[in-house]
């Protein structure tokens, strides 16, 4: 793999990473010692040296290798490279386009990384506002950093540390002026050194432009001068984005180019492209996908959505319809790939000009990811604010879809979502939400459920909305009588079904409820199902009430189903995606039908009485499968993922004690490797080695709080546990040594020193 952007683009952060996730992977920066042509030949003689040693050392990445150009350590890099095969990977990192020997090298098209690929997203830099400065940076002013920056990372950097000192009231008014000033020029000015002088000349000429293409480079500087700039930008050595087609250099980088040649700060931006619509009627399949969608159909206005995308004549509608086939399939794609589309999206939405749209977008991304419970709704009063009622519905509705899909949906948030669809005059929408709010209800056993039932009905009747009653039959298993409930449910799937829902929520659809108002005795319950959890830490297994499940009558290839859903926490995996990582000999035809063989099987080996309803262990996603485990927190995967959030969350809040607590917790659950029954399996040593480095890196932290909080023996058993959890860590070893030593342990640190020692010459680092 071959990365090659600006300095400041995380290069040498994405090498860390790389490294920390892998056995026997090992990080060489050439940049601290290339000043020396003697101990750069060194280090390159030691990392050959080492990576043709097959136990010593599989992944070799390599930080600024640009400093080795025309130099003999370039030789023997490309040599390097050529001895890669597939146990042995190697990453180099440059500042410059790597030489064509190092593609000739390679037996195969090597990965290439270049700039736009390490750009961040809004959330990411609102996210490093909150993580460095210590105040999150709401999304209208993140957006206006990644414009600015085009999510270059060292400049955000940057604005985040200054942002620091600045209290939160004041914090959008100073990032907005410190955009327009000169705050990144040093940063900047590095940037432009490593580029050969006629490549910043020429960026200096066409600083005034607002895209970069061939014609106009070369009506400016020449054909051959414009070849070499493109090539230089294509190639990753100067900071930029792709925005509908086209290069778009930062804004900051221009005005700073403009000044240091003399020039006038003052740039034009990208306009909006010109849009040709044909002549004839308007095809509306736009409008007919959100017809449909406000009947409750899904599954029919996907193939409207996409033949919107290909219409011409519904440009303008693009940005919307791809909004809303990125929100129907966020449940069951991976949560980066969304974000990435949704932040790509929001750009070129501020590139088309469309403002209120590209808030929409912004209100989804705050909704999808990982930021602060209150991002979303403050785009919703951003919305409100300027006046854009639409806008502020949309995004107050994609928030609660997905926090339905989350499990954090309450009845009081549907109901406020109703009236302010009514008060729009969408009264069939608000219909849907009213019935959502009442099956919510139901199914937390609030004593005004029936009510709530009755109020939706009304609603839908109203309307014409038939669809919601999906959701109804649903609630009214929650609390009507235990001899109706399977009917109830049943008819709630039936309906579903028969609207185009591709499923009912899985706390929507079961039948059980908190209580049984009706007083029936015990005797006339529903039957009561055992609660199921599952573990994937230390080796699998499948408890029932606590009890683990006896697996040995379930098919092979079923138990590695079982284990490949629990892997995802829960969440639905694709079913072609099953079929083509179990049954990936077969055609794609003969392996979905295994995968369904499979299904039925798991079904009948493991009957209801042992795990439940028979479909619920394994249920169906429209196109997908998932566990079908009740909360997330009943798969230690999960768990592990929110006891770490927990403590990161304590951590921002400088709550030492709570972070502790939470480390704990999360170190409690990791029992060992994730799945080691499944081997060296490529769907799972991703996961494996992530967990293991989350859980080392855990244990460090909590070792470093331990002796903050004054306990020295639990600081030492929390880092002998990091690393007996990954010993090639080797910020495992250092936070043992430190904690020795802070200890007084004289003869405890010396052994570790000793230990750490051999780890590295193992390695071959030492």
């Amino acid at each position: 793999m071959f990365i090659v952007a600006p300095s400041g683009a995380g290069k040498s952060t994405l090498l860390r990473r790389l490294t920390q996730s892998r056995r026997r992977a090992v990080m060489i920066h050439l940049g601290r010692s290339g000043r020396d042509p003697s101990e750069l030949e060194a280090a390159t003689e030691k990392a050959m040296a080492g990576f043709e040693t097959s136990d010593a050392i599989t992944t070799l990445a390599i930080d600024d290798v640009h400093v080795v150009a025309g130099t003999r350590g370039e030789s023997a890099l490309a040599r390097m490279t050529a001895r890669c095969d597939p146990e042995h990977h190697l990453v180099l990192a440059s500042r410059l386009p790597l030489g064509g020997e190092f593609t000739i090298a390679c037996e195969s098209e090597p990965d290439l990384v270049t700039a736009p690929d390490l750009v961040l997203r809004v959330d990411e830099v609102a996210d490093a506002f909150r993580a460095v400065g210590g105040h999150a940076l709401p999304l209208e002013s993140a957006s206006q950093v990644v414009s600015e920056t085009c999510g270059w990372a060292g400049p955000v950097h940057d604005l985040a540390i200054r942002s620091r000192f600045i209290e939160a009231e004041a914090l959008e008014t100073a990032v907005a002026t410190a955009l327009h000033g000169d705050f990144a020029a040093l940063r900047l000015e590095r940037a432009l050194r490593a580029l050969p002088p006629q490549i910043v000349r020429s960026l200096e000429l066409t600083s005034a432009l607002p895209t970069l293409e061939f014609g106009t480079c070369a009506r400016l500087l020449g054909a051959e001068s414009a070849t070499e700039l493109l090539d230089a930008v294509d190639g990753g050595a100067v900071m930029h984005v792709r925005e509908l087609g086209t290069r778009v250099l930062p804004p900051i980088l221009r005005r700073h180019l403009r000044a240091r040649a003399g020039l006038d700060t003052e740039i034009a931006l990208p306009s909006p492209p010109p849009i040709t619509v044909p002549a004839g009627p308007r095809p509306a399949a736009f409008d007919d996908a959100m017809t449909r969608l406000r009947r409750g159909d899904v599954v029919g206005a996907v193939p409207l959505l996409q033949l919107a995308l290909r219409t011409p004549a519904e440009h303008e509608r693009h940005p919307m319809a791809r909004l809303a086939l990125l929100m129907i399939r966020e449940q069951i794609a991976p949560r980066e790939t969304t974000l990435d589309a949704l932040a790509a999206l929001e750009r070129e939405c501020l590139a088309l000009g469309h403002h209120p749209q590209a808030r929409v977008v912004r209100g989804a991304v705050a909704a999808a990811s990982d930021l602060p419970e209150r991002s979303a709704p403050e785009v919703v009063a951003e919305c409100e604010a300027r006046g854009d009622a639409t806008g502020a519905a949309v995004t107050a509705g994609l928030q609660f879809v997905i926090r339905v899909r989350r499990g954090r949906a309450t009845a009081p948030q549907a109901n406020a979502l109703a009236d302010r669809l009514e008060r729009l005059g969408l009264a069939d929408v608000a219909a849907w939400s009213r019935a959502a709010g009442a099956l919510l209800a139901a199914a937390s056993g609030t004593a005004d459920a029936h009510r709530q039932i009755v109020d939706a009905e009304t609603a839908s009747i109203a309307t014409g909305v038939d669809g919601t009653r999906a959701f109804l039959d649903a609630a009214r298993a929650h609390v009507g009588p235990p001899t109706a409930v399977q009917a109830l449910t049943a008819s709630a799937r039936r309906c579903a079904r028969e609207v185009g829902l591709p499923r009912l929520p899985a706390l929507f659809a079961r039948g059980g409820r908190a209580s049984d108002p009706t007083g029936a005795t015990a005797a006339d319950a529903e039957p009561r199902y055992p609660h199921i959890t599952v573990s994937c830490f230390g080796g699998f297994r499948l408890c029932a009430d606590g009890a683990e499940i006896d697996l040995r009558v379930v098919r092979p290839q079923a138990r590695a189903l079982l284990r490949m859903l629990a892997l995802n926490a829960g969440a639905p995996v694709h079913r072609e995606l099953i079929a083509d990582i179990l049954w990936g000999d077969l055609g794609i035809d003969s392996a979905v039908h295994a995968l369904h063989v499979s299904v039925s099987s798991l079904r009948r080996s493991l009957p209801s009485e042992v795990v439940g309803a028979p479909a619920s262990l394994v249920e169906r996603v429209g196109e997908a499968y998932r566990l079908g485990i009740a909360d997330r927190h009943d798969c230690d995967l999960a768990d592990f993922d929110d006891r770490l959030a927990e403590a990161a969350a304590a951590k921002l809040r400088r709550d030492s004690g709570a972070a502790a607590n939470g480390l704990r917790s999360a170190l409690a659950r990791y029992a060992g490797d994730v799945l080691p029954e499944d081997g060296p399996a490529e769907w799972v040593t991703g996961a494996r080695e992530r967990y293991r480095v989350r859980a080392a890196e855990a244990a460090s932290s909590l070792a470093h709080l331990e002796l903050r909080l004054g306990d020295a023996r639990a600081a030492v058993a929390a880092a002998s546990r990091a690393v007996e959890i990954d010993p090639w860590l080797d910020e495992s070893w250092r936070t043992l040594l430190l904690v020795h030593r802070r200890s007084g342990d004289v003869v405890a640190a010396a052994r570790t020193e000793e230990g750490y020692r051999s780890m590295r010459v193992a390695l071959g680092v030492e």
